[in-house]
Formats: C-alpha cells, sequence, structure tokens
C-alpha cells in the first residue's frame, strides 16, 4: 500500500470565524491519510479579538492533541503567526527538497501588513532584514525565528478584548480601519508568488512546490520552474484547498467546508513529483511530543 501525505492550513481553531466549531470536524482530514502536515495558524493564541475569559489557548491545545493521538496518522504542526510556540517547526523541506512548506509570515517584513495590529508589528519588527540571505535549511530557521519572536511581542501589545457589544463594535472598528486596510491585503495578494520565489532564492534552495498559506487567498501560480500553491483558510471565505501526495503525483484538492463540516472534494490541479519510495522519511514531529 503506498504512503500519503495530506497538508492543510489556517484552520484558526478557537478563531470566532473559523468554520470549525468541535475538534471532531477535523477527522476527514486524517482519513486514509499517513502524515498530516499543518501550515501554520492552526490553533489561536490569546489575541485582542479573543474573549479570554472563556477560551484558555492552552486547554485548547490539549483537547487538539488528545484529539489527534485518536487518528491513525503521524501529525505536524507548523508555526504561524496566530500560533508561534506551537512547535519548534517553522518549515519543511520534504520528498529531497522538491516540495518547501512554511506558513507565509516569513514573506513580510511587518508578518501581516494588513493587520488592525500593524503599528505594533512595525516597531517590532524594523530589526528584521527582509532581504536577508542564508546557505541553509537553518540559516533560514533562524531567519523565520525572528518573525515569530516579533509576532509575540506584538501580540502583548495588543488590546485587551472587552466582551460587551461597546467593545466588539470597537473591535469591529479597529480592524477595519484605515480605509487602506483593502488595497493592502489585495497588494499582499498579489505579491505571494514573488515573494515565495524571492525568500527560497535568498536562502539557496530550489523546491519544484512552494506550499503557503497566511493571506487566506486559495491559488496556484507558476513562476519559471516552481509552483506556489496557497492552501487558503478555514474561513468561511474566500476558500480553501489541501494537498495530497501520494506515489508520484501532487494533487491539490478543494476543501469543502461548512459550519463544523470537513470534506475532501474535488482535485483542482495534479503534477507529476519524484518519488524514491520514502514518502514518509523525515517526519520531525508528532504531536503530543515535546520536540
Amino acid at each position: 500500500m503506498s504512503s500519503k501525505i495530506r497538508i492543510v492550513s489556517d484552520l484558526h481553531i478557537g478563531h470566532k470565524a473559523s468554520v470549525i466549531e468541535s475538534l471532531e470536524a477535523l477527522r476527514p482530514l486524517a482519513e486514509g491519510v499517513d502524515w498530516l502536515i499543518f501550515n501554520g495558524d492552526t490553533l489561536e493564541l490569546k489575541y485582542g479579538d479573543l474573549d479570554i475569559e472563556h477560551y484558555d489557548a492552552g486547554e485548547q491545545r490539549r483537547q487538539f492533541e488528545k484529539e489527534a493521538e485518536s487518528w491513525d496518522c503521524e501529525v505536524t504542526l507548523i508555526t504561524g503567526n496566530h500560533d508561534p510556540e506551537i512547535s519548534e517547526i517553522h518549515s519543511l523541506s520534504i520528498l529531497n527538497d522538491q516540495v518547501f512548506i512554511t506558513h507565509g509570515d516569513g514573506l513580510f517584513r511587518e508578518i501581516a501588513p494588513w493587520s488592525s495590529n500593524i503599528e505594533n508589528l512595525k516597531t517590532c519588527t524594523e530589526h528584521i532584514d527582509p532581504q536577508a540571505t542564508g546557505q541553509s535549511l537553518e540559516d533560514m530557521h533562524s531567519y523565520l525565528q525572528q518573525h515569530k519572536d516579533a509576532t509575540l511581542k506584538a501580540h502583548k501589545l495588543d488590546k485587551v478584548y472587552n466582551p460587551t457589544l461597546w467593545g466588539k463594535f470597537k473591535i469591529f472598528l479597529h480592524q477595519a480601519w484605515p480605509p487602506s486596510t483593502p488595497f493592502r491585503i489585495l497588494r499582499c495578494w498579489r505579491e505571494v508568488p514573488d515573494r515565495a520565489v524571492s525568500l527560497t532564492s535568498r536562502f539557496s534552495l530550489a523546491p519544484k512546490f512552494i506550499v503557503l498559506g497566511h493571506t487566506h487567498k486559495p491559488g496556484i501560480w507558476k513562476r519559471g520552474e516552481q509552483t506556489i500553491i496557497n492552501l487558503g483558510s478555514y474561513f468561511p471565505w474566500p476558500g480553501a484547498l489541501c494537498i495530497d501526495i501520494e506515489d508520484t503525483t501532487l494533487s491539490i484538492r478543494k476543501i469543502q467546508k461548512r459550519r463544523d463540516s470537513i470534506s475532501i472534494g474535488a482535485c483542482r490541479r495534479s503534477f507529476e513529483i519524484e518519488n524514491e519510495g520514502e514518502l514518509l522519511k523525515a517526519m520531525p514531529y508528532k504531536v503530543g511530543n515535546d520536540a
């Protein structure tokens, strides 16, 4: 029987906009899979738009790990900007470096240029060199670690959630301001493919496939010999994709998502990939371990 890898991203479990309300809804993602990779922003930490009186991030993680341990597959958690300490893994390079996976917050110096917390993010990332270079995955890890550290600092400066109606209204105003926010989002969507190619090139990587999340805009782009894939998010809009790798085929599939219901949909695109029969080699982290 052949092995199968699945990659998903940006579930945002615990966020009020996520379609996932119960952890049991995740089970279709793990069915028939040997290795399930979550590419960042899997769980929410304590943010200014989270009611910390009714949301315990530590308990949410423990419940997630308990659920994942019941699945018949290995699970790897890559960090995102909403869960920068969920593991020590900021990126993965698999299948003899053909596939490079990272959340995408390292594409932007300010991490999330569209964020309502942008001023704090700018302050906390001013030391990061957006044109930094390196020679290895270790150098890449160190570079991405700067973004994780800055994210944690910026989070501490964000406003505390106010559960009153007025507090929720202020959050809406905070997130909707300034009026330029939609244009910043569109600009980031447009820049993602080229930024992804630049990031891997600057750190001496040449993957055939670059897998991202972060911006919540699903898509597939070609840049020369490289294919950039954004897996979207589990918010109601604009959509979500997953990647399945089996035998010599990398398939990009649509995720059918409704409130607390997930299913794997039709194949959008498929690509041939070299496979020497070691799909599951170098699984670095099983959920629940201390790695």
